[in-house]
């Protein structure tokens, strides 16, 4: 069994990549911060290793590791630069160091970035095509220095990295995106705004944990990035139409996209004020929910033999099967 090193391991993404690694066999070791918590592992056959990338050399890293999958990273459109740099790029670079003093020989290093940093508004975005730039938000920002830093690394020392760029993930245990959206569908809050028919990206958890182990076994890819999605075109109206159906319950207030807009803007000016406000909305969340946003996976398709599953109900219904048992034990979310 090789040995694979997951970074964020208790996270919505790294616990479903821990727990499709098991399945297919490898031997996972998962870098847990002494604070974690440690609910999505329970059960899984997780080798956990304390430690905190912010002191990386306190971090004891496994001998014989074949390879590393790194997750760990503060996922907000909300944080700010300082927050983007030391919990994005610092931990990247904290992580690399660390390998290379423990004199570590990986096969792969499979980075999990995001689709943002080709952009957004327009349809089949790629490299070649790229989207509407993202450079006014921290958190594309760091995710184009980080992925900056490990190209240059596979060009002057042939470090293995591959890069994963998932767009919108969804699935079982997201705390960050699904369980406010449907704590939301069930206080009666709008979620469609306008007409909601515009497409976003719809990633499933599973579909990526297929690409992360394509990106651990396929040979001759270091240094090439990939996008992920469900590829197939999936509108805000349906995925909450499906939403509010498995929930038996109907959106009944629709808010035009001129005064959602103009709700973002009055959040955004409560939050320079008070910067301890969260705001719901923002002028970035409105337009992501008003424009067309895919992205171009063929050559995921082609270089990694890809086959996303695409039963997006099945998948929706997932979640909300989650979010429910979650909710009827009270646990928090």
């Amino acid at each position: 069994m090789e040995k694979v090193f997951v970074t964020g391991s208790n996270g919505f993404i790294g616990s479903h990549v821990c727990r499709d690694l098991l399945e297919r066999g490898y031997d996972v070791y998962g870098l847990v911060r002494p604070t974690s918590d440690l609910r999505f592992l329970e059960g899984l056959n997780v080798k956990l290793v304390t430690g905190d990338l912010s002191d990386p050399d306190r971090i004891d890293i496994p001998s014989g590791i074949a390879a590393v999958v790194h997750s760990a990273s503060v996922v907000s459109d909300l944080a700010d630069e300082r927050e983007c740099d030391r919990r994005i790029y610092r931990l990247a670079v904290n992580l690399v160091e660390r390998l290379k003093k423990t004199g570590c020989r990986l096969k792969r290093f499979v980075y999990v970035s995001t689709a943002l940093t080709l952009g957004f508004d327009g349809l089949d975005i790629s490299e070649e095509r790229p989207g509407k730039p993202l450079r006014f938000m921290p958190y594309a920002r760091a995710k184009i220095k980080t992925e900056e830093f490990l190209k240059t690394l596979h060009r002057e020392e042939e470090f293995p990295v591959v890069i994963l760029r998932p767009a919108d993930v969804f699935g079982p245990q997201d705390r960050t995106s699904c369980a406010l959206i449907l704590r939301g569908c069930e206080r009666g809050v709008p979620m469609i705004v306008g007409h909601g028919e515009w497409y976003f990206p719809f990633c499933y958890i599973d579909n990526l944990c297929q690409v992360v182990y394509r990106s651990l076994v396929t040979p001759g890819i270091e240094g090439r990035t990939y996008t992920v999605t469900n590829g197939q075109p999936v509108t805000w109206k349906e995925f909450y139409s499906e939403i509010y159906s498995l929930l038996d319950i109907r959106q009944r207030i629709f808010l035009p996209a001129w005064l959602a807009m103009a709700l973002a803007v009055v959040e955004e000016g409560l939050r320079a004020v008070i910067p301890r406000f969260t705001p719901s909305l923002s002028r970035y969340r409105i337009k992501r929910a008003t424009s067309h946003t895919t992205y171009d996976i063929s050559r995921t398709i082609r270089e990694l033999e890809y086959r996303p599953d695409q039963d997006v109900r099945r998948q929706i219904k997932a979640i909300v099967d989650w979010y429910l048992e979650e909710r009827k034990h009270g646990r928090p979310l």
